[in-house]
This record gives structure tokens, C-alpha cells and sequence, in this order.
């Protein structure tokens, strides 16, 4: 059987060329970028070579780079260590790396609305300031792709000169990255661009005050302690230098034409949206249900976030963006990679059409 995978907002398959950087890290033998010694020298002179690689892809500097375990972990520090001691601004359809880790903080939460366009409005953000707030927010949301306005955001953030902490992970390889001048923090993961699961990346602007949440060493100038996972941090470089806008529009294309093969179903969010994501609803079918038919005929997707499979309950974010239970429960997620194929597609769009009409014929008894 043909196996397809369509929930890359979930994770995504390892690039050989990332396996290959990462096995050629692995054979060189030990490597500690701390160790004063020759082994040590050689594997510093790597870890700020993948720095710098990155950092130059990103437009930032590379002493602006903290490389963390995942992107949950950069967001934590980020968001932790950046101390505000007003209210937090952010939305109801955050990732639960965000919306879980604001309420840690203790601080009044403005959970500023989203409706069906899936995005929140800058003005919103703006009318929502007090003195010392905090802005958290993701550049894109991982169930239905839609992007928040980051930039005109970033333009509010600096005037009123606030801390703005971005949720990145959807955005990196989905879209042309550009972090405006105002973002305090950025968080990214390297699993979700055909890289390695156990690193991840925060951005944090110079200037701004971060207190790290792992001590006990002087690795990533002093703001997370622990050995750098080097291997992992090449397999990240090179996961991110095989990005290209090409896979962009390639995406973008197969992701419409998915949508367009479909009848009788919602699109959810209507705002601008990344390339690879759609969040369909079906009407009056069972999400659940039709997730494991799929599955039983090679097809991978999801109902939602990744970290909240198993959970019967209907999307969070859904419901916060103004569908019903019974539309939530009757959505599921497709996101694809630069790896999906047309062929794919096209055999996603006949066994969901087979589903469709089994449905249907089934109504009339």
C-alpha cells in the first residue's frame, strides 16, 4: 500500500542530505565546543560555523542565536526569561507551548480576539497596551496556517517599546522569513523543516534582557547552560540551507489544488495563509472516524496540534476562532511538505471522494 504523509505541521521526514551532515558529525569523534584541547577547538570552530550559516539565512547576528532541545524549550525560555511585570497580550489559538507557559507567569492575560479570518488584528494589539505589557503571539497558526500581521505588530512593539516574543515554528520554510526590528524573541524548531527532533532555536534581539532557565555552564553566552547537541545543530544548519522559496510555490499549488479537488467542505481561515496547511471541515462527518479510515488506507493527517493528539475534545483553536463543537469534531488537518508529490494529492482527493459518496449513500437509508 501507498503510504502518505500529510501532518508535516506534526513533524516531517529527515532530508538524506541532514542525515548525511549529521552522520559526518557523529564519525569525527568526540566533541565538546567547552573543551579547551584540540577536539574541542575543532568542534567549536563547527558549532560557530552552523551559527553563523544560520544566522546569515535569518538576517540576524550570530551571538543573537540560542540553540535549545526543541522549539517548546525556546519558547519557554523565551517567554520565562523575558521579565514583564504587566499584563500579557496573546490569543486563545496559541500553540500550548504558549498558551499553557503564559499562565506560569502570573500576569493579567488579554486573550484578544480572532474570529474565522484565524489571525488576530494589530490595531487590537495596540488598543490592548498598558504600561510593562508583554506581547506573545505566533507568527502562524500550525492547525490552519493562518498568519498573524508580524510585521505591523513589530512596528507597535517598538514604538511603545515592549518585548514581542514570536511563536515561529509553523513560519520557518513555509514562507519567506524576515524577523522585523521589533521582535524581541523568535522561537523555531528544527523537526518541522526535514531536520532533527531534539533542537531547537530562539532569536533574541541584542539589547534584550533574557535570565536563562537551565544554569550550571557558560554555553550560548552564558544563557543556556548544558553541552550543545552538535550533531543536532548541523543537521538544523543544513535543514535550513536546503530551504528554498521553489518548494514554496510548489506547496502552495498542490495545497490549492487539494482543496479544489474537494466538494461540500469549509476551509477554515480565511486570512492569508502559509503554504502547506489546510484545516478542512466536512460537514456532519465524523473527524475521528474518517481520520482512521485514512490512516487504513495509508493516509497520515491530523484533527490538530500534535501535542494534543489523543484528545477526544474538539480543537481548542477552532472553537476560539467561532466553529461549533460538531464542526471542530468534524475537522482534520492536511499539511504538506516539499516532499508530497502530485500523485499524492490526487489519491488523497479520490479516497476522500469514495469517503464522501459512502457517506452520502449511507444518509439516504
Amino acid at each position: 500500500m501507498q503510504k502518505i504523509f500529510l501532518d508535516n505541521n506534526g513533524t516531517t521526514q529527515i532530508d538524506p542530505k541532514v542525515i548525511a551532515a549529521m552522520l559526518a558529525e557523529l564519525e569525527t569523534g568526540p566533541s565538546n565546543p567547552s573543551s579547551i584541547h584540540s577536539f574541542g577547538r575543532a568542534a567549536h570552530q563547527r558549532l560557530a560555523r552552523a551559527r553563523e550559516q544560520i544566522a546569515s539565512y535569518l538576517g540576524v547576528k550570530p551571538t543573537e542565536l540560542i540553540f535549545t532541545s526543541s522549539g517548546t524549550e525556546a519558547l519557554n525560555l523565551a517567554i520565562l526569561g523575558v521579565k514583564s511585570t504587566g499584563q500579557i497580550i496573546s490569543s486563545s489559538i496559541e500553540h500550548a507551548a504558549v498558551y499553557e507557559t503564559i499562565k506560569r507567569l502570573g500576569s493579567p492575560i488579554v486573550y484578544l480576539p480572532v474570529g474565522l479570518e484565524g489571525h488576530v488584528k494589530a490595531s487590537d494589539v495596540e488598543a490592548a497596551i498598558t504600561p510593562n505589557s508583554m506581547i506573545v503571539l505566533s507568527a502562524v497558526n500550525s492547525e490552519t496556517g493562518v498568519k498573524n500581521p508580524i510585521a505591523e505588530i513589530a512596528e507597535i512593539a517598538e514604538r511603545y517599546q515592549i518585548p514581542l516574543i514570536v511563536d515561529g515554528v509553523a513560519w520557518l520554510g513555509k514562507d519567506h522569513i524576515s524577523i522585523p526590528k521589533g521582535v524581541s524573541a523568535m522561537a523555531f524548531s528544527g523537526h518541522k523543516i526535514h531536520g532533527p527532533k531534539g533542537i531547537g532555536l530562539l532569536y533574541v534581539r541584542k539589547g534584550c534582557k533574557l535570565e536563562p532557565l537551565l544554569t550550571g555552564g557558560g554555553q550560548e553566552g552564558l544563557r543556556r547552560a548544558g553541552t550543545e547537541n552538535l550533531p543536532g545543530i548541523i543537521g538544523l544548519a543544513k535543514a535550513i540551507e536546503l530551504l528554498e522559496m521553489e518548494s514554496i510555490a510548489r506547496m502552495t499549488r498542490l495545497r490549492d489544488q487539494l482543496e479544489a479537488g474537494l466538494e461540500g467542505i469549509v476551509v477554515n481561515g480565511t486570512g492569508p495563509r502559509i503554504c502547506n496547511t489546510s484545516s478542512i471541515t466536512f460537514p456532519n462527518q465524523d473527524g475521528e472516524a474518517l481520520l482512521i479510515q485514512l490512516d487504513l488506507q495509508g493516509i497520515a493527517a491530523s484533527m490538530g496540534s500534535a501535542c494534543s493528539s489523543g484528545s477526544l475534545e474538539p480543537s481548542r483553536v477552532l472553537l476560539n476562532m467561532g466553529l461549533s463543537k460538531q464542526q471542530a469534531l468534524s475537522t482534520i488537518r492536511f499539511s504538506l511538505s516539499r516532499f508530497t508529490t502530485e500523485e499524492e494529492i490526487q489519491r488523497t482527493i479520490s479516497i476522500l471522494a469514495f469517503f464522501e459518496y459512502l457517506y452520502h449513500s449511507q444518509s439516504l437509508y
